[in-house]
């Protein structure tokens, strides 16, 4: 049922207004409109509305109440319609949903025509679904696109799209390095899990990124293919696929940032693209030094890193990625917004409400949430619109558009730059049980860093050793890097660390095969100023060497 049950003084207030997205006034003083089950048509397949039978528009364009002469006639002819599978597809089933009204003893009759639920969409009228589907835009209803009706057919199956097996492919023609960071991943949340030890093949398909096909050969799903291919690949079966994320930090003209999925220097995919851009967007936002409940770990995590954790994994889990436009993030100023192609596959009321989740990627939402990436209780956009209510900052702006079909949500990002001094409402403060404060303990780390980092010459000696293959007598080979990798559980923030590690890991992200000497005039930073923080991310596992010093490249940590 519709939020607002109308009455005389709801219909009168609206007069005014004259129809609008979710009301339309119809002349229909003996009979029913013929254009009535167009708009009953588009009410269910955009977010629902009030249909008033009874109110004429004048010559002068405003809307007066003329009534009906026989409302109960008027209601039966409605459901003997409605009901009648060779008019309309669907049926509102409970009578409550239309009622009468008296205003100034006239009678008008209320069709309250809720949002149809995805499982029957695209309601329609006539036979052909094509031509008989409508839904609405600002005052009046449009016929859907061809694109927008097999959107509305693709979300009516009760198993999600990225089921689908790619049948020209073998998951050997996976990117081989997102897969192996996924795992590593997975190892170390999930520490003597029975799934570690498995083949890729194998621990694929139990994470729903791969299935047996007919011949029982396994290849890709399309979720496999989607957190785990390359943007050539994906793109190759998603013509329209593509990630873009834009930063601008003031004015206008040229982004600061971009990251999108077909420039070439990484994957492309959407796993890889998670943690690009989670940790762009992150990288400034205060974490007051507090200690957990264990009283010895550091909290690296405040209820900011885990808002922005969701909202990007929402609009990764949640695309249409059969439809146009791509997802885009964009950080301008003080403001971020996240969209993404596809509309609510529930209300956006109850999305907004949480406790329900119904996901368009059921399998990337399972990829994704095996390594804690992805709220599985629904409560994703709640608990973002109750933080930021709880800080006094500027409620989230959601839209839902339907042509094309897009959700939008734009946030107030001030909430990044708070400082950490500030007790931020609903963070994890604890009680500084350790002693040291954040300066003290950064001063501490720094003076230990310095002291191992006198010059460039013994800070690349140093990494030769740790990260060169087995050409190295002391470097080990690269499982022996990945054990040592794996046995250190703890890292400093990345927003703790000095800029020019950000700097230097933002270029690295972007080019793997980047020397000291180009890092430092691309950076305008001293090669000593690279040694030292290729060292500290190194320290702190943001990246590691693969390969010798000379053909090898840097390789950034999940």
């Amino acid at each position: 049922m519709l939020k607002n049950r109308l009455d005389t003084q709801s219909i009168e207030a609206l007069l005014d207004k004259r129809e609008t997205e979710r009301v339309e006034f119809k002349r229909a003083r003996n009979a029913l409109p013929d254009n009535l089950w167009e708009t009953y048509s588009a009410f269910c397949n955009t977010d629902g509305g009030h249909i008033v039978l009874g109110v004429v528009e004048a010559d002068d364009n405003t809307c007066r109440i003329e009534g009906v002469t026989d409302p109960h006639r008027l209601i039966t002819d409605f459901w003997n319609t409605a009901n009648n599978g060779e008019k309309v597809s669907y049926s509102i089933f409970f009578n409550h949903y239309v009622y009468t009204v008296d205003i100034s003893g006239k009678t008008v009759v209320v069709i309250e025509v809720p949002r149809a639920p995805r499982e029957v969409k695209p309601v329609y009228i006539g036979e052909d679904v094509f031509r008989g589907a409508f839904r609405r835009n600002g005052e009046g209803d449009y016929h859907c696109t061809r694109e927008a009706v097999e959107s509305m057919i693709r979300d009516k199956s009760p198993q999600t799209v990225d089921y689908r097996i790619i049948d020209d492919m073998i998951v050997s023609e996976l990117d081989a390095e997102t897969v192996r960071r996924y795992r590593t991943r997975f190892n170390q949340l999930k520490e003597g899990h029975s799934w570690q030890y498995l083949p890729d093949d194998e621990f694929l398909t139990k994470i729903g990124a791969a299935r047996l096909d007919e011949k029982r050969v396994v290849r890709p799903t399309l979720a496999g293919l989607l957190c785990f291919g390359d943007f050539v690949q994906i793109a190759g079966h998603l013509p329209t696929y593509f990630l873009d994320y834009r930063e601008r930090v003031g004015g206008e003209g040229r982004w600061n940032d971009r990251v999108y999925s077909g420039d070439g220097y990484w994957s492309g995919n959407i796993y890889d693209f998670y943690f690009r851009i989670y940790y762009r967007i992150t990288s400034e936002v205060k974490t007051p030094f507090s200690i957990g409940e264990d009283g010895m770990t550091r909290v690296e995590e405040t209820p900011v890193h885990k808002a922005i954790r969701e909202l990007v994994a929402n609009a990764l889990i949640h695309a249409d990625y059969n439809g146009c436009r791509g997802i885009v993030i964009e950080r301008h100023g003080g403001e971020l917004s996240f969209s993404n192609p596809g509309t609510f596959r529930i209300s956006k009321e109850v999305a907004i409400a949480g406790g329900t989740s119904d996901c368009r990627n059921s399998l990337v939402f399972n990829i994704f949430s095996l390594v804690n990436i992805g709220e599985r209780s629904g409560m994703g956009l709640s608990n973002l619109f109750e933080l930021w209510r709880r800080n006094g900052i500027e409620k989230p702006k959601l839209v839902e558009s339907f042509e094309p079909e897009r959700i939008t949500l734009h946030v107030d990002g001030s909430i990044l730059l708070q400082k950490g001094d500030n007790k931020l409402e609903g963070n994890a403060e604890g009680d500084n049980k350790g002693g040291d404060n954040r300066a003290e303990v950064e001063d501490k780390v720094e003076d230990k860093v310095e002291d191992k980092v006198d010059n460039k010459s013994e800070v690349d000696n140093k990494i030769d050793n740790i990260t060169s293959g087995g050409d190295n007598k002391q470097g080990g080979n690269r499982t022996e890097v990945e054990d040592k990798v794996e046995d250190k559980s703890e890292r400093r923030s990345l927003k703790d660390l000095p800029a020019s590690c950000r700097q230097v890991l933002g270029a690295i992200s972007r080019d793997g095969t980047l020397t000291h000497p180009a890092l430092a005039a691309k950076l305008g930073l001293s090669q000593a100023g690279i040694a030292k923080a290729i060292a500290i991310l190194i320290k702190e596992r943001y990246i590691i060497r693969q390969g010798s010093r000379k053909t090898g490249h840097w390789e950034v940590l999940p």
